[in-house]
Formats: structure tokens, sequence, C-alpha cells
């Protein structure tokens, strides 16, 4: 054999050598391109954990209307100057207190500590030729009202409050100390003339 033979019948042996001793596996790719090993395992580096912050409180619930049997704004329809009277029907005998919060995010007490007789007879709150009854008021626009029932006088303080979060904070945090406490959650519209 001549010498340029030989080198290219050892350099051929090698080669098949080589190719019995490997395996050759062809995964799909993104691109569609083979490769000769298994491709590493992804791994997938954790989420980095924000810093420590306090977490928000969830807002405080409200009891629920469970005192009341008939709770009806009487006023229909409602102008700014508007007197404004509630038709209000409770389980059992208590004070009524009204609020309201105005589209502009103000909270106006409307009816405070008002005492109610249990029974399923609806009485008017305020009762009909009341000192200082209370009238409607502009804005105009859509007004919240909450009609919250105590079996005793809570001295209820909401004037000057704004936003429904502060009010609803105001409302759980003055009935927290009574128990059996219902409020009653409504709207009314107050009209332009």
């Amino acid at each position: 054999m001549t010498q340029p033979r030989l080198v290219a019948a050892i350099a051929a042996l090698a080669i098949a050598t080589a190719l019995t001793a490997c395996t050759v596996t062809f995964l799909p790719g993104d691109d569609a391109t083979t490769v000769d090993r298994p491709r590493p395992p992804v791994v997938t580096p954790p989420a980095p954990t924000p810093p420590d912050r306090p977490r928000p409180q969830p807002a405080p619930e409200l009891p629920s209307d469970a005192g009341f049997r008939l709770f009806e704004i009487g006023a229909d329809p409602i102008y700014p100057g508007t007197q404004l009277w509630f038709r209000v029907a409770v389980r059992d005998a208590g004070y009524v207190t009204i609020s309201a919060l105005a589209p502009d995010g103000r909270v106006t007490v409307l009816v405070r500590d008002e005492p109610v007789p249990a029974g399923s007879r609806p009485t008017i709150v305020p009762p009909i030729g009341s000192r200082n009854p209370p009238l409607a008021s502009a804005p105009v626009g859509a007004w919240r009202v909450r009609a919250q029932w105590a079996p005793r006088p809570t001295n209820a303080r909401y004037d000057g409050v704004r936003g429904l979060d502060a009010w609803t904070d105001a409302i759980a945090a003055n009935l927290a100390r009574v128990e059996g406490a219902s409020v009653f959650d409504d709207r009314f519209e107050v009209l332009a003339r």
C-alpha cells in the first residue's frame, strides 16, 4: 500500500470508530436546527422578591342591614333646598343616624341619633315639624346615603369626612363599639332646577 492510501484508510477507520461510539440525537428546535446531544434543561431564575412593605389593610366591613325592615327616601324629586325625610322601620327599638356622601366626596350627617320604635310600621325620620330638618344641597348629581341603626345613641360625627373609604372607616369605627348595629346603603339624585 502506498503512503497516501494508508493514511486515508487509517482516517476512515478512525471516523468509523468515532461514529459507532457516539449517538446522534435529533431534537426539534425553535428554528428547526438539529443537535448531536440532548439540550441542557432550561433553568428559570427565581423571580426577585419584592422589598418588604406593609400590605394594605382591607377596608373594614360595615354591619349588614339586618336590623332594618324598611328604609325609603321620601322626597321625590329632590332639588337643592328640598326638605329630606325618610321612612324607616326597624326590627328593634333604637336610634337611627343618616349620613350622605355628595358627588364631590363630602360627607354630611342629615339625621343624628333619632329614636325609632320597633315594628313593621314605618316612622318618618326626622319627624314632621322638627326644627332644622335636613335640606338637599348642591352639588347636583348622585348622592349615596347610609342609614345606621344602633340600640343606643352613637353620637356619630362624620361632617367634614371626605371620600367613600374615609366615610366607611368612620362608620365602622363608630359602630365597632356597638353590638348588633346595622347599616342600610342607598342612593338619591339631586336634580338641577
